[in-house]
């Protein structure tokens, strides 16, 4: 009788969508152009096979009424445009349809757009256009993310780059690769993230600390990269193009292709990269070379209301660290870092040598979505795979051998209900767990520069919302988050050390959306966000390519301020998590020619980690700077601005802004690395039809980067020598922060691009640095040795079929 019982409770969800067979079932949704991203009024929706269809009003919008089948098929068109064709259920989200113009290579799609409660509605966010995430795919994924307001980058050298959200990076902003927390070791400047951009279709950034769905962390923000899922009942289509650029002389080739059927589609996807030595203006950048490949396959089963999603990656690459990094001695290094052409330089390769990085990086993913009436409950798995090999330039056979390998194993489990509305709420609950084990692979013949550990977290979330007013929304959410870690490593003498870390907190957020008229919205999202301080920025040791590290319980200072290695615990050297406590507010405003947008951040951090330079170190790899981690209390503040003007049916303008105030509130003093103010403008030029080419679009762009004034003091290598003969310590009494070399100063680079489509063929061409402007980046590391790259023009041809 039990098991009955259970077997009716099991089935009563089911029991009651399938009885639901009236004809009041209702859809409804919105209408964009794909090249715009404006709303397209007046587009016929048909469902197939009936005599039932409606035209969108002037804003785009739709609704179908009197539906009594729970699957059809709706036929979307508009004369100029591409007919789409798009199955869909009432079980699921309400879709967006982008109609894509006939004069341009680009496919209409439709985003079944999920509702995100807590994370999109009050929050802040960005994201690209399709057309210039088409436009920009082929580059890394840092060089695609800095294109969204408010996100700069962090890099080392010229192939390592990563995102900065508001002032932060690394650990304190959250990747969410295709719904997955991507893992990976990400705990450096020198460690960018494993994505290849070509493999996914949008990114979007929500700029804030009280992202309280996706996990502890984000104090700065998340990032969410996803592919399109395979669409049903479409006839096999894909594309394959390829890429060549000037500078490095680098060739990429991709592929797709798509198949789907009633209840089951696919896509698979794969891409090559080979590049060699890049140029600046005036020398060549030796060692800059780079190599990549990247595949997924994903497939979807469906059946009314239960859809079942596969996806699997795998991402690999080896990167060639600028050789001009690397020095034999003190001497060697101070006059490197005032040399005007890079010592080590030599002429052009594809060769990799050491220094340089392999990493590689898979994923598997099983997703299922159950639908019911009003509700939907969502279960994931991922699994992860992540290697890095770090080698650097070591004598006799040790430099064939990694000096840092390291092997990252995850699961992640994702539990998701999206609860039917209660007392005018919505909102939805989940429960999230993540288990790491990363071990050092023996036979570097080095001391470990992380130790062995194994992790679990373990976060559950609420989050609702309700309307105050026909125009103003309310979110508010909660999260709650549990760490620990069992940690195992060797010292400096090769003796075993170990730890066990526990943590747990509360995150929490509100937001208000209030729509004050038509086309201007006003939020602003008050949050607090927490991260535990991650085993690297406690333990991490010695030589990490062109810096010695060294965190906060692996070193002591005397009362002269004089450096020493040790291993310490919490009751030596206390270390609290940091807290995050953030404030976002934005406006929107949006009519027919003109759209704006301005947001500005404040983040007060309690127990901020930070690295610091310390010095300069001599080893039997080279002469190095110094960097020792420490801990603060700091404040962040800024505004990031974006504006798009429609002049004319021909010409549009993009206005971007931002900026970036950072200070150490302990101490009163600033930190290094702090990206500058930035003012983008560009114009663009659009004609829909000559000599038998269509979507043709040229268009300039110029970004100026001002100096970064709000830097600390600089003490460069060659004083640290002379105070170090004349036995002086320059840091006894001043303590403050400082820089090897001053702040780079301003400047200003231009952009020149042209696109144009024949056919089934789409082109491309791109001229960056324009003027060939030679310059060094305040936030890339490799500042201290050498330019960064001169003018490179890039040319892409994608077929699609």
């Amino acid at each position: 009788m039990l098991k009955q019982i259970l077997l009716i409770l099991l089935l009563f969800p089911f029991g009651v969508s399938a009885q639901n067979d009236n004809c009041d079932r209702v859809i409804s949704g919105t209408i964009y152009n794909l090249s715009t991203d404006e709303p397209l009024p007046f587009s016929t929706v048909q469902v197939q096979g009936t005599s039932k269809g409606v035209v969108s009003d002037e804003n785009g919008k739709f609704i179908l009424k009197g539906l009594c089948e729970e699957e059809f098929d709706l036929i979307f068109s508009h004369v100029g445009y591409k007919k789409l064709v798009h199955h869909h259920d009432v079980h699921h989200e309400l879709p967006t349809i982008y109609m894509a113009p006939n004069e341009v290579t680009l496919e209409s799609v439709v985003v079944e757009a999920e509702r995100t409660t807590g994370d999109l509605s009050t929050s802040a966010v960005g994201k690209l256009s399709a057309k210039e995430y088409e436009r920009e795919s082929s580059r890394s994924f840092g060089d695609v993310v800095k294109n969204i307001s408010g996100v700069t980058v962090l890099q080392t050298g010229q192939n390592v780059v990563k995102p900065v959200i508001h002032g932060l990076h690394s650990s304190r902003i959250l990747i969410i690769n295709n719904g997955v927390q991507h893992q990976y070791q990400n705990w450096g400047a020198d460690h960018a993230p494993e994505i290849d951009p070509s493999l996914y279709d949008q990114i979007k950034v929500i700029k804030g600390a009280s992202t309280v769905r996706y996990g502890a962390g984000a104090l700065g923000g998340v990032l969410l990269i996803d592919a399109d899922q395979p669409e049903l009942l479409q006839d096999w289509n894909g594309k394959v193009g390829t890429d060549f650029s000037t500078n490095g002389r680098a060739f990429n080739t991709e592929a797709k292709l798509e198949k789907g059927y009633k209840n089951f589609a696919f896509t698979g996807q794969a891409s090559y990269l080979k590049q060699g030595d890049l140029t600046a203006p005036n020398y060549q950048l030796t060692n800059t070379g780079k190599e990549e490949l990247s595949a997924s396959l994903a497939a979807r089963y469906h059946r009314k209301a239960f859809d079942l999603n596969l996806y699997l990656s795998h991402f690999e690459q080896e990167l060639g660290i600028l050789k001009a990094s690397v020095n034999g001695n003190l001497e060697d290094l101070a006059n490197a870092m005032e040399s005007e052409v890079p010592p080590e330089t030599k002429p052009f390769s594809y060769e990799i040598n050491n220094p340089r990085q392999v990493i590689s990086h898979n994923m598997a993913k099983l997703h299922g979505t159950w639908h019911g009436e009003d509700q939907k409950v969502e279960l994931q798995y991922a699994y992860q795979q992540n290697n890095r090999k770090e080698y650097d330039v070591r004598r006799g056979t040790n430099n064939e051998v990694p000096s840092i390998d390291l092997s990252l194993t995850s699961q992640t489990l994702n539990l998701d209900w999206k609860h039917p509305e209660i007392f005018n709420f919505l909102g939805s609950a989940g429960f999230q767990s993540i288990y790491r084990n990363n071990r050092n692979i023996f036979g570097t013949n080095t001391i470990q520069f992380v130790p062995n550990y194994t992790s679990y977290e373990f976060g559950a979330y609420l989050i609702e919302s309700t309307e105050l007013t026909p125009s103003t929304e309310l979110e508010i959410g909660g999260r709650f988050d549990y760490f620990y870690s069992d940690i195992i490593g060797r010292d400096n003498s090769n003796d075993l050390y170990f730890n066990e870390l526990n943590y747990s907190s509360f995150s929490a957020t509100a937001g208000i959306k209030k729509q004050i008229q038509k086309g201007r919205i006003f939020r602003v999202n008050v949050g607090n966000a927490w991260r535990p301080a991650n085993v690297s920025d406690f333990y991490r040791s010695g030589k990490h390519q062109s810096v010695i590290e060294y965190g906060l319980w692996r070193y002591v200072r005397d009362s002269d301020n004089n450096f020493d290695d040790a291993v310490l615990s919490n009751e030596e050297r206390y270390v609290g998590i940091e807290q995050a406590f953030k404030i976002v507010s934005g406006y929107e405003l949006k009519n027919d020619r003109f759209s704006a947008e301005l947001t500005a951040y404040v983040n007060y951090i309690q127990n901020y980690i930070y690295s610091k330079p310390g010095g300069i170190v001599n080893t039997v790899r080279g002469a190095f700077p110094l960097f020792i981690y420490q801990q603060t209390d700091a404040l962040f503040a800024g505004a990031d601005i974006s504006s798009k003007i429609q002049h004319s049916k021909q010409f549009s303008s993009v206005i971007r802004a931002n900026y970036v105030w950072a200070k150490d509130i302990t101490n009163d003093d600033l930190f290094v690395d702090i990206p500058p103010a930035h003012l983008g403008y560009g114009i663009n030029y659009t004609i829909p039809n000559w000599a038998g080419l269509s979507g043709i679009e040229l268009g300039l762009q110029a970004n100026y980067y001002a100096e970064q004034f709000n830097a600390p003091r600089v003490i460069t290598v060659k004083e640290i020598l002379a105070a170090q003969e004349a036995d002086v310590n320059l840091f006894a009494e001043d303590d403050s922060n400082f820089d090897y070399l001053p702040a780079p100063d301003d400047y200003l680079l231009m952009s020149l691009n042209a696109a144009a489509d024949y056919k089934n063929f789409s082109f491309m061409a791109k001229v960056d640095n324009l003027l060939n402007t030679a310059y060094r980046s305040y936030t890339n590391r490799m500042r201290y040795f050498a330019d960064e790259t001169g003018i490179n023009l890039s040319l892409s041809v994608k077929y699609k079929f």
